[in-house]
């Protein structure tokens, strides 16, 4: 691999994570001006707020470890801001709904989210963002296939 080359992979690598820490940073510090984080805010923003949501589709709809989730759980549980609820089908199934403090923190982080990417979408392109996207996809391909392989 030529020097050029190698560059170019630690330099996309120091992208990825500078802009990912600058977002979750932004993400935080909004949270905390509510006395949350934000991972509890985006498990807020997973849950239907009219349906509920099953506990077990939480994980996979944020990509987190079992046992970080149901820290999470217990955590907004304990705050008032989810409920759980039996399935009437299998008493063993559990779904997560909202309180009505758990909806107007939802809420809330949904409007940071949003006006976090309407100041995206107004200050670039749609052309760029297109091939942002797709070069993402790209990055979260070659990572799954490298992962895959050990």
């Amino acid at each position: 691999m030529n020097k050029r080359h190698s560059e170019k992979v630690e330099n996309i690598d120091l992208i990825l994570k500078s802009t990912w820490l600058a977002v979750s940073k932004m993400y935080s510090e909004l949270a905390q001006d509510h006395a949350a984080t934000a991972v509890q805010a985006l498990t807020l923003l997973k849950i239907d707020p009219k349906e509920g949501t099953r506990s077990t589709n939480l994980g996979p709809k944020m990509a987190i470890e079992p046992t970080s989730l149901t820290r999470i759980i217990k955590l907004l549980e304990d705050n008032g801001y989810i409920y759980k609820e039996k399935t009437t089908s299998d008493k063993r199934e559990v779904i997560i709904k909202l309180t009505e403090k758990g909806l107007n923190s939802r809420n809330l982080s949904k409007e940071v989210v949003v006006n976090f990417n309407k100041k995206v979408v107004e200050q670039i392109s749609e052309e760029k963002l297109d091939v942002f996207k797709e070069v993402m996809t790209d990055i979260l391909r070659i990572a799954n296939e490298l992962n895959n392989k050990k």
